[in-house]
């Protein structure tokens, strides 16, 4: 007989169960204790451990990484520990005087003019003070008590860092490098009292990206070796500086300097050609900052970008449409202006119109070629009653003479799209001219 295909371990006898179980158990009330590891609290003499490990020999291990418990049953911070010549030891924590004094020592260095000296310092302050991933965690748990003595962002000493660190990159001319660095202190430090500073510089800095796509004649262009340096991106400069611009709006969105930057967006976008990003940046430029100064020329240059971005009758006229409404909503802000720009928006407007003649024409042939005469005299019809003194409307009106001549013809509606077991009006064959579908298996009269 063959042997099983499985088979269940046994232990020899209940006594030799029992006696492991209990080793087990030994064994792990030793480890919890400390007393076998060199690593574990219990061979750390009281000296070594520091102020912040005073737990007794029976706390567990895990409790020395999350934190020991204080007097008022809150979370203490408990220092890690490093490994020194002679045994562990608890991590020393800098004290604010010792911070106040290594940021004090790094602001000398600035004032001094030594650029190189005090990057490093402040570079060295902020690494320390930046939050990390564990901190960011324990962000989301603020319904637990004690979770306040991890939070580094109250100490001023991280942000100022970062804005030192973000101007001194900005002088040196490591653009890329202080756009990071006034990202970094906005993101980290979002009600810094340094907002206004930071969006200045990095509106500034995508100036200095713009102008080197198109060079103003007062400021040369950066050179070509600029970007190793930092200077500028190694790829797409435009790009970059249009994405610095939405930062700029996206972290001060109420600020001075929101509008001017969704203005050079859009003229960045109108002098690379595409008419039609253009006029969506000119539009939430208009929209968003009703109160601009900027918001006339604005206007204009909507109008300009949609028109610019038509490609023609055969294709759609929402462009032309919205052009029409931008322009008479500039003349109906700004009336006072309509003497040095009336003309430019009354020849507009006719422009506009003029296409849209041209449109329905182009509609009308294409429904008198295809045999629909009734459809083609809708189009034709419109255009005289519309814009009777246009050059489209005397092609109309002989358009009409000859359709006037063609015999008609009835027309059969297509079929309807119905739900699953519905009748179709129009599957018996039905006419527009007939009364209303009965459904299968009815009739129509006596």
């Amino acid at each position: 007989m063959s042997e099983p295909l499985s088979r269940s371990w046994t232990f020899p006898s209940p006594d030799l169960a029992v006696a492991v179980l209990a080793m087990a158990v030994a064994l792990a009330t030793v480890g919890c204790r400390g007393g076998s590891s060199p690593g574990l609290r219990g061979v750390l003499p009281a000296a070594q451990r520091g102020a912040d490990v005073e737990a007794p020999e029976s706390q567990a291990l895990m409790s020395r990484w999350i934190g020991a418990p204080r007097s008022d049953d809150r979370v203490r911070r408990v220092g890690g520990l490093i490994l020194q010549p002679d045994g562990w030891a608890s991590k020393e924590v800098p004290t604010d005087d010792q911070r106040a004094a290594e940021f004090e020592a790094a602001e000398q260095l600035y004032l001094q003019g030594d650029l190189d000296a005090a990057e490093r310092a402040f570079a060295r302050i902020a690494r320390k003070e930046r939050p990390s991933g564990i901190k960011r965690f324990a962000d989301s748990l603020t319904e637990l008590e004690g979770l306040d003595d991890f939070d580094r962002r109250r100490s001023p000493w991280g942000m100022r860092s970062l804005y030192y660190l973000g101007e001194i990159r900005f002088k040196k001319g490591n653009y890329v490098g202080a756009h990071d660095t006034f990202e970094e202190l906005l993101k980290e430090y979002p009600g810094t009292p340094h907002l206004d500073e930071a969006v200045s510089r990095e509106f500034q800095i995508a100036q200095t990206w713009l102008n080197q796509v198109r060079p103003a004649d007062d400021q040369p262009p950066l050179p070509w070796h600029a970007r190793f340096r930092g200077g500028l991106p190694l790829i797409d400069t435009g790009g970059h500086a249009v994405s610095v611009l939405e930062h700029v709006r996206q972290n001060d969105p109420a600020g001075p300097l929101a509008d001017d930057a969704v203005k050079l967006i859009a003229d960045h976008y109108a002098s690379a050609g595409d008419h039609e990003s253009a006029g969506f940046y000119y539009d939430q430029l208009a929209n968003d900052h009703p109160k601009s100064p900027l918001l006339h020329d604005a206007l204009m240059s909507s109008v300009d970008s949609k028109l610019n971005a038509y490609i023609g009758p055969e294709y759609d006229f929402t462009g032309l449409a919205e052009a029409r409404d931008t322009a008479k909503r500039a003349m109906q802000l700004f009336p006072e202006r309509l003497t040095s720009t009336s003309d430019d928006l009354y020849h507009t407007l006719d422009l506009i119109a003029d296409q849209e003649a041209e449109r329905d024409y182009t509609m009308g042939e294409w429904y008198r070629s295809a045999g629909y005469v009734i459809s083609a005299e809708y189009y034709f019809g419109g255009i005289v009653q519309k814009w009777p003194r246009s050059e489209w409307a005397e092609k109309a009106r002989v358009q009409l003479a000859e359709l006037a001549k063609m015999p008609r013809k009835e027309t059969a509606p297509s079929k309807m799209m119905v739900q699953p077991g519905g009748n179709d009006p129009f599957a018996q064959g039905i006419s527009s001219g007939n009364p209303g579908g009965l459904g299968p298996g009815t009739s129509i009269g006596p």
